[in-house]
């Protein structure tokens, strides 16, 4: 076999080397992440010892001689036309090795760490194999063989930047363009969140009002604009809107007074909850509690949550979740009566009964806590990636809006220094949220005016309008209308099936398993037979909600849904099949 490759034509072999490396790369990328790993893993397995036996096994032992002069061959050659056929065979040889090994390391790592390491390799194997000959007498050991070697690894490698270019080069169907409503707003919301100046053009200020409160930040809007010759112009509105930010601020004040007065009762309780997201965040904006929040998120360390049930149920506040099955879930909600107080105890993150976010809980086993503004918080690093993860699973949920970016880029501007940035790509990549956390970045950094060094793996471009117009469309929470609501089983379903290798359908749909509907009714944990029940009671809520809101459709829900995979696929989140 390497000998009929051998007497090939030094054009033919080139274009062989060619060919072969562009269909081993299309078809890798046709295969799922852990095969394709599996299968280069294997193949290199193989190449290494072709390697082996066609450099020092199937030789026998001569003399001991070594050319340790770079490039000898090559001046040789001039005299010697045959030693351009050995430098190319020399090049050939590690072909395989670096096209199967960089495609078998983790696809979680960036690409030129994994062209680095491949090349690495094929040089650290060719000095070794050359040492070996020379020790044993089974060959010439040449300097210009291990060039070579590294040459053809290098080659091999370059799989990666080839799909590298066809992922950038590929169709995106999602490349839309902002309104101007779109771009006048984040104009307004960079100049609130971090100063500068604002639109000089016209401004609709009631369409701006009106996508700002969607987003819950109208109060942090408004105090930016409040004193401005807009405000004078357009007196009544502005009158209007001014009252409504005074409710927002108020109802928000007394939350996190009432917040902070139980969180004190809980500590001195002997109890070690975990404050996450709001409050914590709030104190990163100028005013605190122009940071709109609808609930307080606790975590609770294992073995206190019933004790935490007991010591907010003393202090006034109530749930609908029964006692006995406290022990089974990932979260309670409790409420104040006359009060905006709202808490949401967590046992986990992320909903444990649901596949497609149960794994990024493991980020946060054992979680250690530290002081931050007399709460018990998780480090500042653990708690990035929380608010980049939530506002991820909320993305494949539904949606997110401007505030979770706000969120992230105001942490991730204070706690800088204390962020282990690759750590954190590393994490991201591994659950599919890299690219996503990418983006949020750029919208925090280069759409709102958040300035923070954001060094290595994440320097990348990523176009990001795309991201922000699904958000601008979808509301805080992508739950604007019910269409979108109503498009997360869809969604949902897909990246589970994306994830796994099964098929999405829109039958299950439909027809969604017990465990997703547990939440919402609860009596299937008890009676699970109950199911085709609990089917025709989602499909006549669905119907009701169809007669008396505009807002839906199942046509919309499912278009939308597409819509919303496509923009996955475009981030990373699915691979694209």
């Amino acid at each position: 076999m390497l000998h009929r490759i051998y007497v090939m034509e030094p054009r033919t072999l080139c274009l062989l080397l060619m060919l072969a490396l562009a269909g081993w790369t299309a078809l890798c990328r046709q295969l799922p992440a852990k095969m394709r790993g599996i299968l280069n893993a294997l193949l290199f397995c193989v190449a290494v010892g072709t390697i082996l036996c066609a450099t020092l096994l199937l030789r026998t032992p001569g003399t001991y001689t070594a050319v340790l002069t770079p490039f000898a061959a090559l001046a040789a050659a001039r005299q010697q036309p045959e030693l351009y056929r050995e430098m190319l065979m020399n090049v050939f040889l590690f072909f395989p090795l670096g096209l199967t090994l960089s495609n078998a390391l983790p696809q979680g790592w960036h690409f030129w760490r994994r062209l680095a390491l491949t090349t690495l390799t094929g040089c650290i194997l060719s000095a070794w194999i050359e040492y070996a000959q020379y020790r044993f007498a089974l060959g010439v050991a040449e300097t210009d063989d291990v060039i070579c070697n590294t040459l053809g690894a290098f080659v091999g490698a370059t799989s990666l930047l080839l799909t590298h270019a066809m992922d950038n080069h590929k169709e995106r169907p999602m490349t839309m363009t902002l309104t101007a409503t779109e771009t006048q707003f984040l104009h307004i919301a960079k100049a609130a969140v971090s100063g500068g100046e604002l639109p000089a053009e016209a401004v609709d200020w009631s369409a701006i009002f009106a996508l700002a409160n969607q987003q819950k930040l109208l109060p942090i809007l408004f105090e930016a604009v409040r004193k401005t010759s807009a405000a004078e112009e357009n007196a009544a509105l502005f009158a209007t809107i001014k009252q409504q930010v005074i409710r927002q601020v108020l109802n928000q004040t007394v939350r996190s007074a009432e917040f902070t007065d139980l969180y004190r009762r809980l500590r001195a309780a002997g109890l070690h909850p975990i404050v996450v997201k709001g409050q914590l965040c709030g104190r990163l904006y100028p005013l605190r509690d122009h940071r709109l929040s609808a609930d307080d998120d606790l975590l609770i360390p294992e073995g206190e949550f019933l004790a935490c049930h007991e010591a907010l149920l003393t202090n006034g506040l109530t749930t609908d979740v029964p006692v006995d099955e406290l022990p089974t879930v990932d979260e309670v909600s409790y409420m104040k009566k006359d009060s905006p107080l709202y808490i949401e105890l967590h046992r986990h993150l992320f909903d444990s009964a649901q596949d497609a976010h149960d794994e990024l809980n493991h980020f946060f086993v054992g979680i250690t806590s530290v002081e931050v503004g007399g709460f018990l918080a998780m480090p500042p690093h653990e708690h990035l990636l929380y608010l980049i993860l939530h506002a991820y699973k909320h993305f494949v949920y539904s949606g997110i809006g401007l505030r979770q970016f706000c969120d992230i880029g105001l942490w991730a501007q204070t706690y800088c220094d204390q962020i282990d940035w690759q750590r954190l790509h590393d994490q991201c990549a591994g659950v599919h949220a890299a690219t996503f956390a990418a983006a949020a970045f750029r919208v925090a950094r280069a759409y709102l005016g958040i300035d923070f060094d954001l060094p290595t793996p994440w320097g990348g471009e990523v176009d990001v309008k795309p991201l922000l117009h699904d958000s601008l469309c979808g509301g805080v929470y992508g739950s604007n209308d019910l269409t979108r609501l109503h498009s997360t089983t869809v969604t949902l379903n897909a990246v589970k099936a994306n994830r796994t290798g099964g098929k999405s359908s829109v039958l299950r749909t439909v027809f969604p398993k017990r465990r997703y509907l547990e939440r919402r009714y609860p009596y299937l944990k008890k009676c699970p037979y109950l199911l085709p029940a609990a089917w025709v009671q989602r499909i006549a809520h669905y119907a009701m909600e169809k007669r008396v809101g505009a807002d839906n459709s199942a046509s919309g829900s499912i278009k939308l849904a597409r819509e919303r995979i496509e923009l996955m696929k475009l981030y990373d989140i699915m691979d694209e099949k």
